[in-house]
């Protein structure tokens, strides 16, 4: 058996540095997100080209890129396209982070084989072991492309949303209200927007706590943030079009951060709210912190976004403390999100 070829009236494009496209490329490539969303999301606006834009302008100098790209010949429209990334921190290089879609109407054609088998090559190129990646419940194709490839399912998240139109604020307030009895000795504070760098070791301080979120059967270690990273991070995110509100708890006397959640915003899609990462550390759990930090952001969002209609997260099923807050606010499953590993040589034993 030959390695997989792209069927009569498809172009396959190598990308070699995507970070300096073209304009046009952008374009095509934008046209195509849309119509990815479109699919898992529908009725929901994308990203505006501008997002897009700075996401590929600005990537982060850590990620090691290849990228792959597939046109339809008649029409010029991309199709299919296939990206993946290994973190050159030391922390994870054994991993290649890849993200893989094929347009609805072109899928089953072998397409998503061929983008796969150029992503399977140059992971083994930069040195890799895993191919990592994610499908969610709501787009059968990519948990039916994951097993046809053999790959391991290695954790299942829940992706939960909250109607803020029916939560209890009467139990919000109660927990604000009960959260300095609750947790004595600790305080929250608000960081709005970019972090000054006076805030950067707490926020290294709070990667290193959701390190110990579970991580069940994948082959992830640790991630280590340094204050280079999260200056070049912080760069990109300035000239971005979201916003970013975050609590922090504080242990009063030992001025540690000891917890944190955090909501992303954006004006092309104000109905939604994302809620990033919720965490307290070990050492300081016990408290109800994680009820005072949640409770303390959605009386913001009240306040500040009364557009907003639904906050989504996302948490492993094993996560059972912080579903357990969600669930009592009232958060209902939207979808499964199940990420994946592959062995790059075994994905290229069976495209061979």
């Amino acid at each position: 058996m030959s390695a997989p070829t792209l069927p009569k009236g498809y172009e396959g494009r190598v990308i070699q540095d995507i970070r300096s496209v073209d304009d046009e490329f952008l374009e095509l490539l934008h046209a195509f997100k849309v119509k990815v969303k479109s699919e898992s999301r529908p009725g929901e606006p994308a990203a505006p080209l501008s997002e897009l834009t700075n996401d590929i302008r600005r990537m982060p100098s850590e990620l090691e890129n290849s990228t792959y790209a597939v046109i339809d010949a008649p029409t010029g429209a991309l199709i299919g396209y296939g990206s993946g990334n290994v973190e050159r921190t030391g922390d994870n290089e054994h991993l290649f982070w890849l993200d893989l879609d094929v347009l609805v109407q072109h899928r089953r054609r072998g397409i998503g084989r061929w983008l796969l088998h150029q992503l399977a090559t140059a992971a083994h190129a930069a040195g890799a072991e895993l191919l990592s990646s994610a499908t969610t419940s709501v787009v059968e194709a990519g948990e039916k492309f994951a097993t046809s490839m053999e790959a391991d399912s290695k954790q299942v998240n829940r992706e939960s949303e909250l109607d803020l139109t029916a939560l209890d604020w009467g139990m919000v307030e109660q927990w604000v209200r009960e959260g300095p009895s609750r947790a004595p000795g600790y305080a929250l504070e608000l960081y709005e927007g970019n972090y000054p760098e006076t805030h950067y070791d707490d926020v290294i301080a709070w990667w290193d706590i959701m390190n110990t979120a579970p991580k069940d059967d994948l082959s992830w270690n640790d991630d280590h943030l340094t204050r280079e990273r999260l200056a070049e991070w912080e760069a990109q995110f300035a000239l971005s079009g979201v916003d970013r509100w975050e609590y922090i708890a504080r242990h009063v006397a030992s001025a540690q951060c000891v917890g944190v959640t955090n909501a992303w915003l954006t004006d092309w899609n104000p109905a939604v709210i994302n809620q990033g990462d919720t965490g307290v550390h070990p050492d300081h759990r016990g408290h109800a912190l994680g009820k005072w930090l949640k409770a303390t952001m959605l009386q913001k969002i009240r306040a500040e976004r009364p557009q907003a209609r639904v906050v989504r997260t996302d948490n492993a099923f094993s996560n059972d403390a912080m579903l357990g807050i969600n669930n009592a606010l009232g958060f209902r499953e939207s979808r499964a999100i199940t990420m994946w590993e592959l062995r790059v040589d075994k994905a290229l034993k069976l495209l061979a």
